[in-house]
């Protein structure tokens, strides 16, 4: 009598399982998947690169680094002010040097796909040599992994050199947990090295060591991190900022003009802080971050909990909203989203035989969940045809051509799609003009003017303006002096007569299709 269906599929499955329980295939798989992985994220970016849909954020870090790279200091005219100020990422030096190499946006984009791929290693190890779960359960949280929304954002929200922490953050508890103290110490100034706040996830981490039992490694851990924070919060980053303090200005809800004042208006202050902390807003947003990995990693918040307290005070801070301009600062919770996930995946299954064996309805229902909320919320939905990104049009086609015709002397203000084409010259600057109907003001022209001598407008960034108001920003330059040298599907580059004439131009002839 044959076997039912049922039991030769689990014969089958438990065979294959086996083949993949071997320490070779251990050893090699996870970075075999992060490299495809990486592969993937990497295509992505370089499409959206491609057909110029990159965030700003990358213009900037492109100017950055070939500021270090030809011996300057990185006062990034696109970030007016010092790269330090912001969040003393130091990790920027060595990504510099990649670039003096190799070509700067691609640098840049692989370095951060890559290491939002390298998450992959240190979350298998976490799995099969510390949870000790079996090969399926660490697939599906691979899968998981690579499915994740936030990872997805971050990777098209140009660079965020806290990206480069995430692996080094996972990598730390493993190394915590298993205690091989050199490669903890590393991971945790990597990650340190990347931004100054996650400082205070490092400190998290302390509580985590102290819940377990490990009292002299919490201490050790918090004092490290707290000290960072400090330092770079209230002695490097004024110091690369003209004695200001960074970032004050998003919690100007709680007063003050220093980190002391406004963390005495939380204190003083408590209900307020929860109530901006609990809105409705960033309910949806924590909902959005644990639905997709079945909320598991609630059932074990000891290894969540490294990440929430700075994840509050962003939460709590007034910056842009969105997928891509938020993209970064889920860069920690997402690092111990995953690590959490782990452990809780852990403790709804049993040990059989040293390992975890998870049901595979769980294991089913988290493939389903992730797979799920990537094609709802992911930058890289189907939904948004990712597969054909990269094409170029006759509006890319000019914006490349206007990129051609500035000096590498000039003083440029561009906008914000054209930028990441010229970042190789000290004086760039971003025009930013408000894209909603009549949002043509005189105001705006002059001040967009004032104090560079080249200047590109792109219609499609004012796509709400009408043709009257673009001819009104035309006509405003023309009476301050500017002449245009090449007006072609929208994009409009204009310079004064006497440069035009140094370096040969001649003023583009008016074509009303080309405003368009």
């Amino acid at each position: 009598m044959s076997l039912p269906w049922r039991k030769r599929l689990d014969y089958r499955l438990l065979r294959w399982q086996a083949r993949f329980e071997g320490s070779g295939f251990n050893r090699t798989a996870p970075w075999v998947v992060a490299a495809l992985l990486g592969v993937l994220h990497l295509l992505l970016a370089l499409a959206r690169s491609r057909e110029l849909s990159q965030e700003a954020s990358l213009a900037s870090a492109m100017q950055t680094v070939w500021l270090i790279g030809e011996g300057f200091t990185p006062d990034a005219s696109l970030l007016t002010h010092n790269y330090l100020f912001e969040q003393a990422g130091f990790l920027i030096y060595p990504v510099a040097l990649l670039t003096m190499v190799f070509p700067t946006a691609v640098t840049l984009m692989t370095v951060q796909s890559l290491a939002l791929a390298l998450g992959v290693v240190p979350l298998w190890r976490l799995a099969r040599q510390v949870a000790k779960l079996r090969i399926g359960s660490t697939l599906a949280i691979v899968v998981a992994y690579g499915a994740y929304s936030s990872i997805h954002a971050v990777n098209l929200a140009g660079f965020h050199l806290e990206a480069l922490a995430l692996p080094a953050l996972i990598a730390a508890m493993v190394a915590g947990l298993r205690e091989r103290w050199i490669r903890y110490g590393v991971m945790i100034a990597l990650a340190l090295s990347a931004r100054a706040d996650l400082g205070l996830v490092v400190a998290g981490m302390g509580i985590t060591w102290w819940v377990r039992g490990q009292r002299r490694l919490a201490a050790i851990t918090a004092v490290a991190g707290l000290t960072w924070s400090a330092v770079a919060i209230l002695l490097i980053q004024p110091a690369f900022g003209g004695g200001d303090f960074p970032h004050v200005d998003v919690f100007a809800d709680f007063g003050g003009d220093n980190p002391f004042s406004v963390l005495w208006g939380i204190v003083t202050d408590p209900p307020q802080f929860l109530r901006q902390l609990f809105s409705e807003a960033n309910f949806r947003t924590l909902v959005s971050l644990l639905a997709p990995v079945l909320f598991l990693p609630v059932v074990a918040p000891r290894y969540l909990l490294p990440a929430v307290p700075l994840y509050g005070l962003y939460l709590v801070a007034d910056v842009p909203e969105g997928d891509l301009p938020e993209a970064g600062q889920a860069i920690p919770i997402t690092a111990f989203v995953f690590v959490a996930l782990v452990f809780g995946l852990a403790k709804t299954g049993r040990v059989v035989v040293e390992k975890v064996n998870v049901d595979r309805r769980v294991i089913g229902a988290l493939l389903f969940t992730s797979t799920v909320f990537f094609v709802q919320d992911a930058v890289t939905s189907p939904y948004e045809r990712p597969w054909s990104w990269g094409r170029q049009d006759r509006i890319d086609a000019a914006r490349f051509e206007a990129a051609d015709l500035i000096p590498e002397d000039a003083v440029v203000r561009a906008a914000p799609k054209i930028l990441p084409l010229i970042t190789e010259r000290p004086g760039l600057f971003g025009l930013d003009l408000p894209n909603e109907p009549n949002g043509f003001d005189v105001a705006l022209v002059d001040e967009a003017a004032t104090g560079v001598n080249w200047l590109v407008f792109d219609r499609s960034e004012v796509s709400d303006w009408e043709t009257l108001e673009v001819r009104q920003f035309c006509g405003r330059l023309a009476v301050s002096g500017w002449v245009p040298v090449l007006r072609e599907a929208g994009v409009q580059v204009y310079t004064f007569a006497d440069i035009a004439d140094e370096i040969g131009l001649r003023p583009a002839p008016f074509d009303e299709s080309a405003l368009c």
